[in-house]
């Protein structure tokens, strides 16, 4: 029982800051692919991730050493894993996940 207050509440905390640091997000004008991954990885993964997905907050994975495959990563966003919410609804659609994808392994190492 504590465990899932655990998780309801670091779900709660998690979804409220990432819904709240869309304040970096990058202007421009058309908005290309690159950058279109970039600001919704502001917007809905920096919170914990960091902008550089060093941070590691609330237990947050340092995503600069990810290896994983595309397959993996959709699985992990659509479904979320441990403390991380899922974030489909929040991202929308598979080319919006795709996107943040593509942003995610530009940060690697």
């Amino acid at each position: 029982m504590d465990l899932k207050i655990i998780y309801i509440c670091s779900s709660l905390l998690l979804l409220v800051s990432c819904s709240s640091s869309g304040d970096n997000v990058k202007p421009g004008t058309p908005e290309t692919p690159e950058v279109a991954g970039e600001n919704l990885f502001i917007m809905h993964c920096a919170a914990c991730h960091g902008d550089d997905g060093k941070l590691g907050a609330s237990g947050a994975k340092d995503l600069t050493a990810s290896r994983l495959g595309d397959a993996a990563l959709t699985k992990i966003i659509t479904e979320g894993k441990n403390g991380m919410p899922p974030m489909k609804e929040l991202l929308g659609n598979n080319e919006n996940i795709q996107l943040v994808i593509n942003h995610v392994k530009k940060l690697r190492h």
